[in-house]
């Protein structure tokens, strides 16, 4: 009798929700991942992707400003190098400050100008889990992060084909008619921004870092193969777990 296949490993990974004051309201960093991505290609997402051993290495320590739990700093370098790689977006002290490279490459060649990622300025918003089944599984935090008003990205052409400045409810509009692939969590928290007037009322939202609740979807599958994502207390979650 053949074995069910193993349960891929659950990696930790940062993501952030970048956001920038606008003419009616605020707008959030999206990018469009590569068709060949392994995971979620075509899709738009925040930029982010998994802790490396980079982040949690010697460079790292000299490029990252932080001065909260050390344990969570490898969590938010990944954040900001990701946002740094995939959208050219460096939220560093002092500000405005971009090298080249990826890495422990960037790392380096940011603290050799004198300068460091921010991780003070990120603020700890959700933390979500893949859920069982999926082909990659992750253990992602969500931050947020105030950028100024006019703020540019810039695709990496590599990991992401495109970086954009958007309304979350124009984000979710695009979505709605099939303009855009928006996966399940990236929509859910859309539309928790897109509830909020202004990039200050998301950062008043925000829970902390003592109060963010883990969030673990899990998918229902029917006859036919298809399956629902369901979240907790959403009827047929206890189910879709056994």
């Amino acid at each position: 009798m053949a074995l069910p296949p193993a349960e891929p490993p659950v990696r930790p990974a940062s993501t952030v929700i970048a956001l920038r004051p606008a003419r009616a309201g605020f707008e959030v960093l999206l990018v469009h991942r590569t068709r060949a991505a392994a995971f979620m290609g075509d899709a738009r997402v925040f930029p982010g992707g998994a802790v490396d051993d980079a982040d949690r290495g010697p460079a790292a320590w000299r490029a990252v400003r932080f001065s909260g739990d050390p344990e969570e700093r490898p969590w938010r370098a990944a954040a900001l190098r990701e946002l740094a790689e995939e959208a050219g977006v460096f939220l560093t002290v002092p500000a405005g400050r971009a090298v080249p490279g990826s890495g422990v490459p960037l790392y380096a060649a940011l603290a050799d100008s004198g300068a460091a990622f921010d991780a003070d300025g990120l603020v700890y918003f959700s933390n979500w889990v893949t859920p069982r089944g999926a082909p990659r599984r992750f253990d992602a935090r969500f931050y947020l992060a105030l950028l100024p008003a006019g703020t540019t990205c810039a695709p990496d052409r590599a990991e992401v084909t495109e970086a954009c400045w958007v309304e979350p409810a124009e984000a979710l509009r695009r979505a709605a008619d099939g303009r855009w692939r928006v996966e399940f969590p990236t929509r859910k928290h859309l539309e928790a921004l897109a509830a909020h007037p202004t990039a200050d009322s998301v950062l008043a939202a925000a829970p902390g870092p003592n109060g963010v609740v883990r969030v673990e979807p899990r998918l229902a599958f029917d006859a036919e193969g298809g399956f629902r994502v369901l979240l907790p207390a959403e009827p047929g979650y206890d189910e879709a777990g056994e």
